[in-house]
């Protein structure tokens, strides 16, 4: 059975998955905005305008990193009391060969 992409519904796994249960009304926007943020993130590596259901896992993946790494944005690594942070720049490789499979190529002219 072909399942549709549902917005609402992804954020709702999202939301579960940070274990989020109540949430006041700004909270709610920025994980939604996160989420739409790795939305455009997997969309423009795949050079795709829409959502294919298979891309939701890597999408919601790409939304836990970003919610993981606020306030350390542009940083590669971080060192504080002993404990060392590196952080991989742009779509992690593990998600990339994930999306991969769902890359269009896009065909430019020929001058």
């Amino acid at each position: 059975m072909l399942q549709s992409y549902d917005r609402t519904i992804e954020i709702e796994k999202f939301v579960r998955f940070l274990g989020k249960s109540s949430m006041d009304a700004a909270e709610q926007k920025l994980l939604e905005d996160i989420y739409d943020d790795a939305v455009m993130e997997a969309l423009g590596y795949c050079n795709r305008d829409d959502i294919h259901f298979g891309m939701t896992t890597c999408i919601r993946d790409l939304a836990k990193i970003r919610y993981n790494q606020q306030g350390s944005e542009g940083e590669l690594s971080r060192s504080e009391g002993g404990v060392s942070q590196t952080f991989e720049d742009g779509i992690p490789r593990k998600i990339r060969s994930q999306l991969n499979k769902y890359r269009v190529a896009r065909m430019g002219r020929v001058r």
